[in-house]
């Protein structure tokens, strides 16, 4: 039976596996892959459960646990690792294989030694029937890339053996890894698989058989995907004309206005800013029709053509017409009871009526995203931006006292990165000597070092806003109100560090 195109690029990620494999001084694969590859990798280590003509015969294990710190990282791991057996234990029961592998992570170190011990105890109890075990290291996010290499290292140096392996998966448009992989080290493999999810995507939908209009225009619409991805303004213009001839004869007005605004994205790319505002005008006269109709997308196409014509007019530096696209985009999005794009065009209207001078007109449009806010719960408004908006409107207010609140966020971000530092020194002087106790110690010493920073920068930051003047007083309780205490110095979005701090200026 002939495999689909899925199924080819699991086959050929295969290969490259056991090639690597098969190196028998390797234990590191790393895999940089597209971005867009990488829900076809993870398919391929879920695929390693099956048999199938793409199974290794390896048994791939997958931990996404975020990187925080060595010590909550081994841990983690440990526990996941857990996690993973005891929830595969009726499997191993049908399977007719033993359920009592005797390992507590609540009684293991908190070191990378201890998470290769609790591996190595795992693969010796079902060495007979699994090929090699390999770690799959896919952190949902890395705290200090440093430190991780660090953390990897460490592994590596409890000479793994030849039946365990670990694979980390790169991204080629934002690497991760880039110390290890500059390393050198024989030990680690670099890998490059030629997969590329957009590719999977054209092929399988050519293979289907085309149903209709609708079919065909699916055809078209992925090759404008993919064109728009790699490819230049003008072949995606090109492109773009055959589907515009195509859903005009058809009269799909909506569908005319998502192409325009793949031709416009292109534009943009290649900074092409006049034009593109030109494109997203253009779009917007379709998307008044399609809303004229009654149709369900009309007001977020209308939406999408606002938003667009805005970021093409700040890129070109027309500030006040940016202005205008936001004020109207928040319009649109009230109407179409889009809450969240609602605060963030009134945040992104304040932001350029401040960068002209209008400072009284950027605090009405902050009220108004503050009013439309309002009716959210409290862990909703965190995921807006109305956390930026809080800050940006106070900077239009008096921008040097913010400054000077950005600089207690960069002493603060500073030394609480000497203080994990100092955690990862002292965990990583244990060796093999970690005890409970000793691993309490150090957590509980940079837990106490954290709340103390905290304590100490809260102190700071109410000093700078006791001496402003009522007006930016007021402002700052009433985002303080809808956001919560934390904001702005201890939420993830609001105050941003300043360049000096960013740069890692001294304290």
């Amino acid at each position: 039976m002939s495999l689909n195109p899925v199924e080819r690029r699991l086959v050929y990620l295969c290969a490259e596996w056991i090639r690597f494999r098969e190196n028998p001084s390797a234990r590191l694969l790393i895999w940089q892959v597209p971005e867009n590859a990488f829900r076809l990798v993870e398919c391929f280590v879920e695929a390693q459960k099956q048999e199938s003509d793409y199974a290794s015969g390896d048994l791939f294990l997958l931990f996404k646990t975020p990187y925080e710190h060595s010590m909550h990282f081994s841990q983690s791991l440990q526990e996941a690792l857990r996690g993973q057996y005891d929830a595969s234990r009726a499997q191993l029961e049908a399977e007719g294989l033993p359920t009592d592998w005797d390992f507590d992570p609540a009684t293991s170190a908190k070191t990378p030694a201890a998470f290769v011990a609790a591996l190595r105890s795992f693969g010796a109890k079902y060495h007979r029937s699994i090929g090699h075990l390999v770690v799959v290291l896919l952190p949902a996010a890395i705290a200090d890339e440093t430190a991780f290499t660090d953390w990897m290292l460490r592994v590596l140096a409890t000479h793994l053996p030849e039946r365990l392996r670990l694979l980390l998966i790169d991204s080629v448009e934002n690497p991760r890894y880039r110390e290890l992989i500059n390393l050198g080290d024989p030990r680690i493999e670099i890998g490059r698989p030629q997969v590329d999810g957009f590719s999977v995507a054209q092929e399988t939908f050519a293979q289907e058989p085309v149903t209709g209009p609708a079919g065909v225009f699916r055809n078209l619409l992925i090759g404008l995907a993919a064109l728009t991805e790699k490819g230049s303004a003008e072949q995606v213009k090109a492109k773009a004309r055959d589907a515009l001839t195509f859903v005009r004869k058809q009269q799909w007005l909506d569908q005319e206005v998502v192409l325009w605004l793949m031709v416009a994205g292109a534009l943009l790319k290649e900074n092409r800013h006049d034009e593109a505002v030109q494109v997203y005008q253009g779009a917007r006269k379709v998307a008044v029709k399609v809303a004229e109709q009654a149709h369900p997308a009309g007001n977020k196409l209308i939406l999408q053509t606002w938003f667009g014509e805005a970021g093409a007019q700040l890129a070109k530096g027309d500030v006040e017409a940016a202005s205008f696209c936001y004020d109207e985009a928040a319009l649109v999005a009230q109407r179409d009871r889009n809450v969240i794009l609602g605060i963030e065009a009134f945040r992104m209207g304040a932001f350029c009526l401040a960068r002209i001078g209008d400072v009284e007109g950027a605090l009405e449009r902050g009220r108004c995203a503050h009013e439309l806010a309002e009716p959210l719960k409290p862990e909703v408004r965190l995921l807006t931006t109305l956390p930026l908006a809080g800050v940006d409107l106070l900077r239009a207010l008096d921008p040097e006292r913010v400054a000077q609140m950005e600089q207690v966020k960069s002493d603060l971000e500073i030394r609480s990165r000497l203080a994990k530092a100092e955690l990862e020194r002292s965990a990583g002087a244990l060796g093999g000597v970690a005890t409970a106790e000793t691993e309490r110690a150090i957590e509980q010493r940079y837990q106490t070092t954290l709340q103390n920073l905290k304590i100490e920068s809260a102190v700071r930051l109410d000093r700078i806003i006791s001496s402003a003047t009522p007006q930016f007083q007021q402002l700052f309780a009433r985002s303080r109100q809808l956001l919560g205490d934390d904001w702005p110095l201890f939420s993830e979005t609001g105050l941003m560090a300043s360049v000096q701090g960013r740069e890692g200026s001294a304290v």
